[in-house]
């Protein structure tokens, strides 16, 4: 059951609904283990129009988002490490095991091949680097304040396109996703990102450098971001966005370097 406490940022207090979860097992990687916060926080955006604009909303928005996306981001790496391992093993699939790699299979919608771990998949089970997810949070919805993204929990201005869907843009027609819960977004872009034909470009570049052990950058992967918005400059904003409060988000993230995308 949901509990309710409040989330005081500065000088405004903000009542905020708790989901407890069981807590994670931790995602083992090649640096460490990393491990997930057994809460989300956020069931409903607060009203960061409620905080002063500036360096008070900025700390009020990441302290809100950053714990979040490392959690979805802790959990792929955590089926990739799983799928890692069994690529490169000799002994053959439990049912469990096969039962799992279908489920992924799926998920991704990466054909299966005789139980067989395929590059295609590892390619999409991966992480993305937190600047990345939070300089798009901030473009799409105005560090957490627009409309869609407090009425929707929608962050990244994901849109939706059947009748009546989602929630609607006022003095347009374009429709946007709604989800229960900010975390249920965050995990809603990542998915897009790992898994619509419209990053394969993305997905490619990523692959690459993990594959000769480069690190993967916010800067790397914003560049192919060509098919995420129609308006013009949209990448050249994101990497200015970037420059500017770079340093700050890595500053609530803290040691991120195991989000390289390793194991290649």
């Amino acid at each position: 059951m949901a509990a309710g406490f409040s989330l005081v940022l500065g000088s405004a207090s903000f009542p905020i609904l708790v989901q407890a979860e069981p807590i994670s097992e931790t995602a083992p990687t090649l640096d460490g283990d990393v491990h997930p916060p057994a809460l989300d926080p956020v069931t409903e955006l607060p009203d960061l129009r409620e905080v002063a604009a500036g360096p008070e909303r900025k700390t009020a928005f990441l302290e809100m988002l950053v714990p979040l996306v490392q959690a979805e981001n802790a959990r792929i790496q955590s089926d990739r490490n799983w799928l890692f391992g069994i690529k490169t093993r000799i002994n053959p699939l439990r049912a469990d095991e096969k039962s799992r790699l279908a489920s992924l299979c799926e998920d991704y919608a990466v054909p299966c091949d005789g139980g067989s771990v395929s590059d295609e998949l590892m390619a999409r089970v991966n992480t993305v680097p937190l600047e990345m997810v939070v300089i798009q949070a901030v473009e799409e919805s105005g560090w957490g304040t627009s409309r869609i993204a407090r009425e929707s929990n929608n962050l990244f201005g994901m849109r939706c396109f059947s009748s009546g869907c989602g929630i609607g843009q006022q003095g347009t027609s374009r429709r946007f996703q709604t989800f229960d819960s900010v975390r249920d977004g965050v995990a809603a872009y990542l998915h897009n990102l790992n898994t619509h034909r419209a990053y394969a470009q993305l997905r490619h570049q990523r692959s690459a450098l993990a594959m000769r052990g480069k690190t993967i950058t916010a800067e790397t992967l914003i560049d192919t971001l060509h098919n995420y918005s129609t308006s013009p400059g949209y990448q050249r904003q994101l990497l200015s966005l970037l420059q500017t409060n770079g340093d700050l988000i890595r500053s609530h993230g803290g040691d991120e370097e195991w989000l390289a995308g390793s194991p290649a």
